[in-house]
């Protein structure tokens, strides 16, 4: 997978998990509404659900699927950038990912956000400044030159 394949499904994961977060934050909204207006209205304080009710929650449900199918593009965006780096004979930016990375999946069963921040921080630095293994002649890879330099002194 090449980098530019990395960014490109990182960033959709991202703009899925903020839409499917969005829809489920205004259909909340709305149906805390919907329940409200109908506490007011009514003598009795028990809700019965009806039809918009259920919509509402169908709603809910999925902007949460949309939040999850973003986080597992996520995930894979990741991995993949974890074998992209593979490649490299300087495995610096493997480790750093693949540890950072299950640092941050493992901090985010416990935390929550701080774990997601510490792997968005490390997808982004990735991303901004990391090199590609998939790419014609990887940054580390490139052949040495055969012949010495030149030097301006004679040597002898």
């Amino acid at each position: 997978m090449t980098k530019r394949t990395i960014t490109i499904l990182w960033l959709l994961g991202i703009g899925v998990m903020i839409v499917g977060g969005l829809l489920a934050l205004f259909t909340s909204l709305a149906l805390a509404s919907h329940i409200g207006a109908f506490a007011a209205t009514s003598q009795y304080t028990t809700y019965v659900p009806d039809s918009p009710f259920w919509a509402l929650v169908s709603f809910i449900i999925l902007g949460g699927l949309a939040v999850l199918g973003g986080l597992v593009v996520q995930v894979v965006a990741w991995i993949g950038a974890v074998i992209n780096t593979n490649r490299l004979v300087d495995k610096t930016w493997y480790n750093v990912l693949l540890w950072c990375g299950v640092a941050g999946l493992v901090l985010s069963l416990f935390t929550g956000l701080v774990g997601t921040l510490v792997g968005w921080v490390l997808m982004i630095i990735y991303l901004v400044g990391g090199p590609d293994g998939m790419a014609r002649e990887p940054m580390l890879l490139r052949a040495m030159p055969t012949e010495p330099p030149k030097t301006l002194a004679p040597t002898g």
